[in-house]
């Protein structure tokens, strides 16, 4: 039985521009134990996708019409690829798209990696209602996503629904690290990067031995700044913006938003750092160590950063903390994602 999983279109599955629904297939295509079933959908052509067995449903090639209903024919140019014998059509964040598969020949899961409420087919009570009583199960990457699910439903739990923490690898042991502050994300207001450059420039020119690295970029204007100890980076490889998180004592993840959850925080915790996050969305869920910022003014962020740099028993007590009571490994997401492929295999 075949495993077909579909990323969202435009979904980028390369190690370059890698997000959270990328990185997360990736680690179950290549430590599942049911890893040789599983085949992966994108639009995109790559030259050198995440994993093996990444089928590309490009639209280049096509007429003007293809283009104009994308979603549609990408979703039919996976249809005409996949066998017609039963197999599990896992979907990715796209609701509408997962109503597209249901037949009596495919057993359909669906991964809300965003609030339900704001995706194109669930943003109704009647639409998840009909995502309840037709798919076969419902993944949740938070138990803030899953709850958004259900508002207003006159049910609030659902056998078929599950949660499932996209988990990262962890290091076992705290390398020498440096006096270093890192902001990893898009940098706009809703990832609080607005909020960071106002109160960053202060600590650092309060506190002569730290440095700050800003990994990510925007479409958008932003403001960038300029101090001789604010390193920008734009967008790194996975593999290398983890290389900072090792190196860097603190990580900062201000959310003004709410974060379905909040993958950066996870990865963060991972490295051993000490983490400074917003009470915002899933976020909470990620770090049971976090410094968590209760109200998100620049007065309670350069105090709770200033009291937290300037402590190296309470860096070294947290950082330990940190990363002794992980709470997310990967094992536990590759068992739980295996769990779910077994009730159906």
């Amino acid at each position: 039985m075949n495993i077909n999983i579909i990323l969202p279109y435009k979904e980028t599955y390369s190690a370059e521009l890698a997000g959270a629904v990328s990185l997360l297939v990736a680690d179950v295509k290549k430590k599942s134990k049911f890893k040789k079933n599983i085949k992966i959908f994108g639009s995109l052509k790559l030259k050198n996708p995440l994993t093996n067995n990444y089928i590309s449903c490009d639209l280049k090639d096509k007429p003007y019409y293809y283009i104009f209903g994308r979603t549609s024919y990408y979703l039919k140019i996976i249809k005409e690829k996949i066998q017609k014998k039963k197999s599990i059509i896992e979907v990715h964040n796209r609701p509408q798209a997962a109503k597209f598969f249901i037949d009596k020949n495919n057993k359909i899961i669906l991964y809300f990696h965003n609030d339900p409420l704001t995706l194109r087919g669930s943003k109704y009570t009647y639409q998840r209602l009909f995502l309840l009583k037709n798919l076969d199960k419902l993944v949740f990457v938070s138990e803030w996503t899953k709850r958004q699910f259900f508002k207003n439903l006159p049910i609030q739990d659902s056998e078929k629904c599950v949660i499932v923490y996209p988990g990262s690898n962890y290091i076992k042991k705290i390398i020498k690290k440096k006096n270093n502050i890192v902001f990893a994300g898009k940098l706009n207001e809703s990832k609080g990067y607005n909020l960071f450059i106002t109160i960053i420039e202060k600590i650092l020119n309060k506190n002569k031995s730290w440095t700050c690295d800003i990994v990510g970029d925007d479409p958008r204007y932003y403001q960038k700044l300029n101090h001789p100890r604010i390193n920008y980076h734009g967008w790194l490889p996975y593999k290398k913006t983890m290389k900072i998180f090792e190196k860097s004592k603190v990580a900062v993840i201000p959310s003004t938003w709410n974060e379905p959850l909040g993958r950066t925080a996870i990865e963060a915790a991972s490295r051993g750092c000490v983490s400074i996050i917003s009470k915002k969305g899933g976020l909470i869920e990620t770090n049971s160590n976090g410094l968590f910022l209760n109200y998100q003014t620049n007065e309670e962020f350069i105090y709770k950063l200033n009291k937290t740099i300037n402590s190296p028993s309470l860096l070294n007590f947290y950082s330990k903390k940190t990363l002794k009571e992980f709470k997310h490994p990967i094992f536990k997401t590759i068992k739980s994602i295996n769990k779910i492929y077994k009730e159906f295999l």
